[in-house]
């Protein structure tokens, strides 16, 4: 007991220490990548480190990844070449964390290389964001340039060129209290995977990890959505009209069996739709009729 009590103070000053440098962006200070995705940083399990390594004691922040287009619109698809908003926002329902900040990468998913496709604006006032690149392995990371005092990060996005394929955004925010230290703070991270759109495509439908059922389809006022899981786990679920304009999302933590959740539909346009329902690399893609 009082080998472990020793070691949660020493793991408190530590971070205590390097709060102070972090909040100017942990690729900057501590050249490290603490996303979540393949080949950052990890824990002695082999887990991976996100903020909640150092920021956590609280409860109340939700993390989430979106690509808009140059209209606003949230997309599931990317044009090769073509300049994209990747957004991080920190949904948060805790009055006491006031304060913000965020790492993100994006990677091909064939090989998880860095596209590099991240650029900074140079205005730090109005977006709070830099590009840092970690010199062991030349990863390239947008991230907070201080301690931000709104929830979202839009951060300028180049799409790779044509036969790149599927891409995936990695991203971990907090939501801190702003006191000093570490304690009380709340953190997350979130995963978006961007499928490449070919002229004639509108979605690429990968594995079947869960079983998906809709009804009433075609749907009016609402939808209600049975998710058969293998196995208990995080979902995230997504509307699209076949453009690739998001009108939906939400996550869903899955209980092994059924899952039910009820999309609201009531203000769709008539038409073709494209529920997916995903699970860490694999989806599963459900047509929906209003």
């Amino acid at each position: 007991m009082k080998f472990r009590l020793l070691y949660m103070l020493l793991f408190g000053a530590l971070c205590f220490v390097v709060l102070p440098g972090n909040k100017n962006g942990r690729a900057s200070f501590a050249q490290k990548g603490n996303t979540g995705a393949p080949g950052d940083e990890t824990n002695a399990n082999g887990s991976a480190r996100i903020c909640n390594y150092c920021h956590f004691g609280a409860a109340g922040a939700e993390v989430f990844i979106s690509l808009l287009d140059n209209n606003g619109d949230t997309v599931t698809q990317y044009l090769p070449g073509q300049q994209y908003t990747a957004r991080v926002a920190i949904n948060n329902v805790n009055p006491a964390l006031t304060g913000f900040g965020f790492q993100m990468i994006a990677l091909r998913d064939a090989d998880n290389t860095d596209l590099d496709g991240f650029s900074d604006p140079g205005n730090n006032t109005v977006n709070n964001y830099k590009i840092a690149t970690i010199n062991s392995n030349g990863r390239t990371y947008a991230e907070h340039d201080n301690v931000s005092l709104t929830p979202v990060f839009d951060v300028v996005w180049t799409a790779p060129p044509a036969g790149t394929g599927p891409v995936s955004f990695y991203a971990a925010g907090n939501a801190v209290n702003r006191n000093g230290t570490t304690s009380g703070d709340a953190a997350d991270n979130d995963t978006l995977k961007i499928t490449e759109a070919p002229a004639s495509a509108i979605l690429e439908v990968a594995d079947d990890p869960v079983q998906v059922s809709v009804w009433p389809n075609p749907v009016v006022e609402s939808a209600r959505v049975q998710v058969l899981a293998r196995q208990a786990g995080t979902a995230r679920l997504r509307i699209a009209d076949l453009s690739g304009r998001m009108i939906w999302q939400r996550r869903l933590e899955l209980e092994e069996g059924e899952n039910m959740v009820t999309i609201p539909a009531a203000d769709w346009l008539p038409g073709l739709y494209l529920l997916e329902v995903s699970e860490g690399i694999s989806r599963t893609v459900v047509k929906i009729l209003k």
